[in-house]
C-alpha cells in the first residue's frame, strides 16, 4: 500500500545559489499559496513548479498541473517578478 502526499514540489533554477537561496525567500509566502489550490473540476492539487530566475528579480516559471485552469490560477498567484 502506497500513500500520495499532496506535496507541491518546487525546484528554483538559478546562476549561483546565493540568488537561488534570495529568489525561494521572496516567494515563500506565494509558493505556499500555489501549493494549496486544488482545481475545481478535478480535485486535484498542483505537483509541481520549476523556476528558472532571470535578473532584476524577474523569472520564468513551468507547472505540473492536472489543467490549464489550475495553471493559470497558480502563475496569477506567483506572477513572473518578485
Amino acid at each position: 500500500m502506497s500513500v500520495h502526499a499532496d506535496v507541491m514540489r518546487i525546484a528554483i533554477n538559478d546562476r549561483s545559489a546565493e540568488l537561488r537561496d534570495q529568489l525561494r525567500e521572496r516567494l515563500r509566502d506565494r509558493l505556499a499559496r500555489a501549493a494549496q489550490l486544488r482545481c475545481t473540476e478535478h480535485g486535484q492539487p498542483v505537483v509541481e513548479v520549476t523556476i528558472h530566475g532571470r535578473e532584476n528579480g524577474w523569472f520564468d516559471s513551468r507547472w505540473t498541473t492536472c489543467c490549464a485552469a489550475l495553471e493559470r490560477q497558480a502563475t496569477s498567484i506567483v506572477k513572473d517578478r518578485c
